[in-house]
């Protein structure tokens, strides 16, 4: 009887370990979280690249915090403190619902991203890579994990 009751009590342990390891990974592909620096933008259909000017007083950097469904995200652009949120869906695109902050003495580059984030239409995830589409997905801007 013991030795039965060893066996059922290890099975019991066997299947909630592989249970647990199940629901604790998760694809991080289905979601934005992360800190992220906003290294160039790209229009995809003609691969003209715009890189992070080098005579800026600070990069563009993002913390997007997000459940696979709704999210937000805060830091800060070239000049200015920047917050917002978004929406995730199927396919992998986003929608910025809100976006805000100061937009005093922001250099092309900081103002470029105020368009672009608010145009924001899809997204991709690739390692230590964020890319968000906007413009119809025909421009997206690159970001690095920080």
């Amino acid at each position: 009887m013991k030795r039965n009751y060893f066996f059922i009590v290890l099975i019991v342990l066997i299947l909630a370990a592989c249970d647990t390891a199940d629901s604790s990974t998760k694809n991080t592909d289905d979601t934005l979280t992360g800190k992220w620096k906003l290294i160039k933008y790209q229009n995809i259909s003609s691969n003209k690249i715009e890189s992070e000017p080098t005579d800026i007083y600070r990069s563009i950097v993002l913390d997007f915090q997000d459940n696979g469904l709704e999210g937000t995200m805060k830091g800060h652009t070239v000049t200015n403190t920047v917050s917002g949120t978004y929406e995730i869906t199927g396919g992998k695109k986003m929608k910025t619902m809100s976006f805000g902050g100061s937009k005093v003495g922001e250099p092309n580059w900081g103002s470029k991203f105020w368009t672009s984030i608010h145009a924001a239409a899809s997204y991709e995830r690739n390692g230590d890579q964020l890319f968000i589409l906007f413009n119809d997905n025909t421009e997206q801007m690159e970001f690095k994990a920080q």
